[in-house]
């Protein structure tokens, strides 16, 4: 009886031990949340530092102009009778042309050229513009809309009936270009039609240039400003 006795005892000193052991582990792991939620907010403070890290730009800074191009076209016979004309579409926001721009700037050209009156038997139009004076001191950052630059060339296809959209040229000017001038011309144009099985050439009716100029930060006065009026 005595041994017996003594056996359970001893089994269940150990049992008594395990449950003291498991609460004071119990307790323990509980007074280790709060620690261990600390580090759980760091995260937070990461934008902070990465606004802080990220470089601030210098604000645009344009004296806008206000001249333009829009070359127009057309076709004639033999006669000097028209067979078909249309208009070329420019324009840029800001426009930096018959102004001036700083380096680091942007603006977009807009380009979309329409014909209003096709001659008959035309199967399509192949326009293009040439872009090189500009891009001697800006460079290209998007190009959007139906047209395709290949060099310095922008063109695209317009089949009739079909209309086109805009395409845009988003430019940003170079740093150094300060002092040089950008030229748009009625020259730098040109345009190919199909017509029956051979190509066909056009007259442009109004010839002309615009250009705008590279000038530093400190002569348009935009040290602390932004697009001047």
């Amino acid at each position: 009886m005595h041994g017996t006795e003594n056996r359970r005892g001893r089994r269940t000193t150990p049992r008594g031990a395990w449950g003291l052991g498991a609460l004071v582990a119990a307790m323990l792991l509980a007074s280790s949340f709060p620690a261990n939620a600390a580090p759980a907010a760091a995260p937070q403070a990461q934008p902070a530092s990465a606004a802080q890290a990220t470089a601030v730009r210098e604000p645009e800074c344009i004296q806008p102009g206000n001249a333009r191009l829009n070359p127009r076209f057309y076709w004639r016979n033999v006669f000097g009778a028209r067979l078909g004309e249309g208009v070329i579409h420019e324009s840029s926001s800001p426009n930096p042309f018959g102004g001036r721009i700083a380096p680091g700037s942007t603006f977009t050209f807009r380009w979309r050229p329409e014909t209003t009156r096709n001659p008959v038997g035309a199967q399509y139009h192949i326009h293009r513009v040439n872009l090189a004076s500009i891009m001697a001191v800006a460079q290209v950052e998007s190009v959007t809309g139906p047209g395709s630059l290949s060099g310095t060339t922008l063109s695209v296809q317009e089949t009739p009936p079909h209309k086109l959209g805009d395409t845009a040229v988003r430019f940003r000017i170079r740093p150094g270009t300060e002092g040089r001038t950008a030229t748009l011309s009625s020259a730098d144009h040109s345009l190919t039609t199909r017509w029956l099985f051979a190509d066909i050439n056009n007259v442009w009716e109004n010839t002309g240039s615009i250009s705008f100029t590279v000038a530093s930060r400190a002569s348009l006065g935009c040290d602390s400003s932004s697009i001047l009026g």
